[in-house]
């Protein structure tokens, strides 16, 4: 599935310092390591990283700094995507990394087709919460127990492709 995120749009919407690159397989380790700092708590395995940078349903891209990964996004390809992960170094939060990989993410599946995009956040992630209002998403409902550690529930999103905004009934 021939999936390519628009990196040139990309490197002109944040600081130009930031370079966009597709991630695949050979930046595990990178990711890895990046992802066992950003979430310390309950960090994906290695395993779990590879499968994921190795999916053909699946899109990354990182934010690059030189060759410092500065965060990442990933998301699943289909009628029905889901934002897999989004994350961003502590030192290069409030820089606008973030909502450049989101929009980013979120423009590869809507052009794969997507009709409904999903993801699920921590309900004390309050930053994460209104950035993905901004992007569109609305919560449609809670998870109990969704996150590991420490225990918390999920609220989970939806963003509609016809509409950023909330449709007449939550279904």
């Amino acid at each position: 599935m021939p999936i390519n995120g628009d990196h040139a749009r990309l490197n002109q919407m944040v600081t130009p310092s930031y370079e966009y690159h597709r991630l695949g397989v050979a930046d595990c380790e990178t990711v890895y390591a990046c992802e066992c700092e950003v979430f310390a708590e309950d960090p994906w395995t290695y395993s779990m990283i590879e499968q994921e940078l190795s999916s053909p349903h699946r899109y990354y891209v990182g934010a690059f700094l030189g060759s410092v990964l500065a965060g990442w996004a990933g998301i699943s390809i289909g009628i029905d995507a889901d934002v897999m992960t989004i994350g961003v170094r502590e030192q290069f939060r409030g820089t606008g990394v973030g909502h450049a990989l989101m929009s980013d993410v979120l423009a590869v599946a809507l052009d794969e087709g997507a009709q409904r995009i999903f993801l699920e956040v921590r309900e004390s992630n309050v930053g994460a919460i209104h950035m993905y209002e901004r992007h569109g998403f609305f919560p449609i409902g809670r998870v109990k127990n969704y996150f590991r550690y420490p225990r918390e529930d999920a609220l989970t999103m939806r963003k509609d492709a016809l509409s950023g905004s909330k449709p007449a009934s939550n279904v």
